[in-house]
């Protein structure tokens, strides 16, 4: 059990795309004051007491829920906005849980592995109802919901296609999130298990790194032996590959534990990197031929019934050059010619 539920990134681009609720601005006006009006009997009699800034911000978050029911706006924007501390976004926010006017679930992180930011719904939103409590809050009993603790982490990757009848209208591109990573994971009861990933990988990966974790340094293993292969070319191969990307996980998954699993996923990535580059690089250099190899393998010879009438002529006094400068850098000074050296430096002393 995860102590919060995360809208994975598939997700949330998928509810993004649902269709307003309400466009007429007379409808969007009544709703806004449905919500604001919900806010105001779980707030009391405080609410006359409040400052105009905090129930503008409240207002404001009402005004961003009107069309699909729920507002991703960080406590800090909507602080900045209307001039109060972002903590008191935040405790006003937590007050109306526990009332049950709002529900937050946590947005998954592209930084780290863990939630991101907050994604506030409205229960009084028709969309609630229809479509975000059937999705996200099915499995929640009610003490649990409006306290937001032990709430299940429901990736919805194999109902997706049951999913599909209950969207307001179709999505207008159906493959959005073909190539995203999440969506490539099997979820069973012998684990996660991500495609395109080697088995022996997944296997060693399993329970310890998520399904975001293990594509990236599989992914880095892919970049590392890509440059291997630039590099060294064909001496390395497909093989070489799976043995260093098993090398790597096992060495990750040491490292990991060494650390209590107080990683995150760019160190992750970067040791896998790092690690992969280091064992294709041994690689390369034990199969690459010694110098002397290199050569004694003789050159090809040249062409010559391609070459103009004047590059034989050239050639030879190209070759009477050499042999002069070579003659000339053998014969040895005369004893005669030093004493005359000497004498003309003498002057000079």
């Amino acid at each position: 059990m995860r102590k919060h539920t995360i809208i994975e990134h598939h997700q949330f681009k998928q509810i993004l795309q649902y269709r307003p609720a309400v466009t007429d601005e007379a409808d969007r006006n009544r709703l806004k004051m449905d919500m604001l009006q919900s806010i105001i009997q779980a707030i009391g009699e405080k609410w006359h007491r409040m400052k105009q800034e905090t129930k503008s911000a409240l207002e404001y978050l009402c005004f961003l829920s009107i069309e699909r029911g729920f507002v991703y706006a960080g406590s800090q924007h909507v602080g900045d906005r209307h001039n109060i501390d972002s903590r008191t976004v935040r405790r006003y926010i937590q007050f109306l849980e526990q009332k049950g006017v709002v529900k937050r679930l946590w947005r998954s992180s592209t930084r780290q592995n863990g939630r991101g930011k907050a994604v506030i719904f409205f229960t009084i939103h028709p969309y609630y109802s229809k479509y975000w409590k059937q999705l996200f809050f099915s499995h929640c009993d009610d003490q649990a919901c409006v306290q937001a603790e032990s709430v299940e982490n429901t990736r919805i990757v194999e109902g997706l296609n049951e999913q599909s009848s209950t969207l307001p209208y179709d999505l207008p591109n159906s493959d959005i999130n073909k190539n995203n990573n999440h969506l490539n994971v099997n979820h069973s009861k012998k684990g996660t298990f991500v495609k395109f990933v080697s088995k022996e990988v997944n296997r060693i990966a399993n329970g310890l790194f998520n399904a975001e974790m293990i594509k990236s340094a599989w992914n880095r293993v892919t970049l590392a032996f890509r440059k291997a292969v630039k590099r060294f070319g064909d001496i390395i191969n497909h093989a070489d590959r799976k043995r260093v990307a098993i090398a790597t996980f096992v060495s990750l998954k040491a490292y990991f534990m060494q650390r209590k699993g107080q990683m995150q996923t760019d160190e992750i990535c970067a040791l896998a990197y790092s690690i992969a580059r280091a064992q294709f690089e041994q690689i390369g250099h034990s199969r690459q031929p010694e110098k002397d190899e290199i050569e004694s393998v003789e050159k090809k010879p040249i062409r010559t019934e391609a070459l103009p009438d004047w590059f034989a002529e050239h050639q030879k006094r190209f070759e009477r050059f050499c042999a002069d400068v070579k003659k000339q850098q053998q014969e040895k000074v005369s004893p005669e010619e030093i004493e005359e050296l000497r004498r003309r430096l003498a002057q000079y002393a």
